[in-house]
């Protein structure tokens, strides 16, 4: 009796080491350099942007006067800039006479059609600090603009995150879906966009068996109890490394951040299906508070 009471007092202390083993120095590296990648991340993209305007049919201005469609509040902005044409389901861009606009590749454009990707956004066009592009939501067209001198670039210093914790560190078995799943989630700006799921994480956690849809390249968003409270209402996102087929995977809690909508008016974030609200508090990732 002795001797299996040594025993699993062995096993014990055993796995408290190997969890604390997780949180080594080298992990918390690591967590830093994914956070300074993300902040740089919004710095470049999100953090910039400062219009997110609706575009209707036929001509859209866009400038700093009151005169446009679309108004800039940017005061080293051209009273117009150009406008932005819908015809049907044909786009273009005309630059106002005198007016610099060029392309990614730096060639200048006067008038030219707007072509739709996959993701029905257009070309990026940039004039000075400014930079904007058509993009498409449930069927309606926006206008999105950057502006590199943005205040939020430099006022925002970032989210606090919980303590990293290795309760949070699980092992998960990731299953492709046959065909992918289409499915309609909630969506800001426009409600409601569908989205494809490849396949499903499932995981073990305080002995209950749960699982999370996820979409192309790992992206999986995530909703918790916290949601609301300590973490942003709309829940949280974070990225699985797939495998090239099915089997198991590490999930790492520790890894959710905030959607671009817990900082910046502008976005069109993805909230999480009902299928991936988790019935628990993730104690893990960055919380709603600022620096």
């Amino acid at each position: 009796m002795k001797f299996l009471q040594i025993l699993v007092l062995i096993v014990v202390f055993s796995a408290c080491n190997n969890k604390k083993d997780i949180i080594s120095d080298k992990y918390r590296s690591e967590i830093d350099v994914f956070f300074e990648a993300k902040m740089k991340e919004r710095q470049d993209d999100y953090l910039q942007l400062v219009a997110l305007h609706k575009l209707n049919s036929g001509n859209n201005t866009l400038g700093k006067s009151n005169i446009n469609d679309l108004i800039l509040n940017i005061e080293s902005l051209p009273e117009t800039i150009g406008s932005i044409t819908i015809q049907g389901d044909s786009l273009s861009f005309n630059a106002k006479e005198n007016i610099i606009v060029t392309s990614n590749n730096d060639s200048i454009i006067t008038r030219i059609p707007l072509l739709l990707n996959e993701y029905g956004s257009s070309l990026k066009m940039h004039h000075n600090e400014i930079r904007w592009q058509v993009i498409t939501r449930s069927g309606q067209h926006y206008l999105r603009v950057w502006y590199s001198k943005n205040p939020a670039v430099k006022t925002f210093k970032g989210f606090k995150k919980f303590d990293l914790n290795s309760d949070y560190i699980l092992d998960g078995e990731f299953t492709y879906f046959d065909k992918e799943k289409s499915e309609v989630v909630k969506a800001k700006v426009d409600g409601k966009r569908s989205i494809n799921f490849i396949g499903s994480v499932s995981f073990t956690y305080q002995d209950k068996t749960f699982s999370l849809d996820v979409s192309a390249d790992g992206f999986t968003m995530v909703g918790d109890i916290t949601n609301g409270d300590t973490t942003y209402g709309g829940g949280r996102y974070f990225y699985l490394d797939l495998p090239k087929e099915s089997g198991l995977i590490k999930i790492d809690f520790n890894k959710l951040y905030n959607p671009p909508c817990a900082f910046s008016e502008f976005t069109t974030c993805l909230y999480p299906p009902r299928q991936n609200q988790l019935p628990f508090k993730i104690l893990a990732g960055e919380t709603i508070n600022r620096f």
